[in-house]
């Protein structure tokens, strides 16, 4: 697959790439549309056990200037981003395994898929910025899941950056590597995924969706047009 989306499949790893995730931080529904459909029919390949996201930029997904959607493209908005089949959850109710690489800053529209995926590894001096006060569609639910409660409110409400080490203390991320043996990290994970059956992948993660939406994950990614609304409603 070409486009905004390179896919490269070997081993029962596709590897997903991307410029940038820039686009994506700048609400761009047109390579957001592009992305989730790459996830999509890559996970729904037999050949495919392990989905990595990665980008070829050295920031994995920068901050920009907040932009509100125009109220035009309101409803859009939502079907790009939040909705059932939009690209977060598409992700996060994906029927393989999913793993990020990160390198550089991590801003929030990036920690917010970060918080969608299984797997995530970052380079040396990589960066996270909480999602939730900026990004209607980040999942505090998943937050509270991979970090636990007390880590997730303080990123919250502190709106803050994590450096690396403290990403990995705080469990949103499973392994920090130097630059230079980030790709023989990611394999090395990937390959521990792909010794397992494809159908004993495909039941742990329908077990893991079945543990997601009992502690409400997916009643949180349905909040989002109402925190969207809250954000942005007395622009439209």
């Amino acid at each position: 697959m070409s486009g905004p989306v390179v896919v490269d499949v070997a081993d029962a790893v596709a590897t997903l790439t991307v410029d940038d995730l820039r686009p994506l931080a700048r609400y761009d529904a047109a390579f957001t549309r592009a992305l989730c459909e790459a996830v999509e029919e890559t996970a729904d390949s037999d050949a495919v056990k392990v989905l990595v996201l990665r980008t070829a930029a050295p920031d994995f997904c920068p901050d920009l200037p907040a932009t509100a959607p125009e109220s035009e493209v309101f409803t859009a908005w939502e079907q790009d981003f939040a909705a059932a089949t939009a690209l977060y959850q598409s992700l996060c109710f994906c029927k393989k395994v999913t793993m990020t690489v990160v390198t550089g800053t991590c801003g929030a529209a990036g920690s917010g898929l970060l918080l969608c995926t299984d797997l995530a590894v970052a380079a040396t001096g990589a960066r996270f910025r909480s999602p939730f006060l900026d990004r209607p569609e980040a999942n505090f639910v998943l937050g509270a899941l991979m970090m636990r409660l007390n880590r997730a409110k303080a990123w919250l409400v502190q709106n803050g950056v994590l450096e690396a080490d403290e990403a990995l203390a705080a469990g949103l991320i499973n392994e920090i590597a130097a630059p230079a043996g980030l790709d023989e990290v990611v394999a090395r994970r990937a390959a521990t995924v792909t010794r397992m059956p494809l159908d004993g992948i495909t039941m742990s993660k329908m077990l893991l969706q079945a543990v997601l939406d009992g502690h409400g994950v997916g009643r949180e990614f349905d909040q989002a047009g109402f925190y969207a609304n809250a954000k942005w409603g007395g622009r439209r």
